[in-house]
């Protein structure tokens, strides 16, 4: 059985294109190795990502992402430790920046987010759901280039 966790963070600082870069590249080499998958979207401040694979997995990656320092406050809005098969396969770490000029199928779904990321404590299904949204797009992949 996997599991799978959504949370948000914030930026402890400001990143740089190439930070982001860095970050991503870090995270899908670790995520290949540990058997992770997920999508994390951003929009400054706010880190929202969701991640899934196999349990030791998952405990290792939250309780790494809890002692980066380039996050604070994480809070975990989501948790399925049923899931029966991986919503985000494609991609051992997908990303988007949220609100950038690309197709306008995704502004709407943008904006949804940025409403939801700005709640005191979003409702964690709603999360869910946006995140597996972005995962249905015609789009095949978010990347930095």
């Amino acid at each position: 059985m996997l599991h799978q966790f959504v949370y948000i963070s914030h930026q402890a600082n400001e990143f740089s294109l190439e930070g982001l870069r860095e970050l991503m590249n870090q995270a899908r080499t670790k995520n290949k190795r540990l058997e992770l998958t997920g999508l994390l979207l951003f929009d400054p401040p706010l880190f929202f990502q969701v991640l899934e694979g196999p349990e030791a997995s998952i405990k290792q990656i939250a309780a790494d992402i809890k002692a980066d320092t380039r996050h604070r406050d994480m809070d975990i809005i989501y948790t399925n430790d049923k899931l029966p098969e991986r919503e985000f396969s494609r991609w051992q770490m997908g990303f988007r920046f949220l609100g950038t000029g690309d197709q306008s199928s995704y502004q709407h779904l943008d904006e949804r987010v940025k409403r939801l990321l700005r709640m005191s404590h979003p409702n964690g299904q709603l999360a869910h759901d946006a995140l597996v949204e972005f995962c249905e797009m015609d789009a095949k992949y978010f990347d930095l280039t």
